[in-house]
């Protein structure tokens, strides 16, 4: 019997932009991966500097990772 062990691991992705149709674009493009286990929340913000608008998204979610398989970013 051929057991697959799987790590859940929660992690965050950060996304800065200036445009907000690009920002959702860019939101949406990810939570279409498949290393998307579970979305966990999303935390939103937007500023003004100088006539400048800026917007951020933080999405907290939950990735699969199988044991044996290494995480790049772990080692960045």
């Amino acid at each position: 019997m051929n057991r697959e062990t799987k790590l859940i691991m929660t992690k965050v992705k950060i996304y800065d932009n200036q445009q907000l149709s690009e920002l959702e674009n860019n939101i949406n493009d990810f939570l279409k991966k498949k290393e998307v286990k579970q979305l966990i929340d999303i935390k939103y913000t937007a500023f003004s500097r100088d006539g400048v608008d800026k917007f951020s998204t933080l999405i907290i979610y939950q990735e699969d990772l199988n044991i044996g398989k290494e995480d790049p970013q772990m080692y960045e």
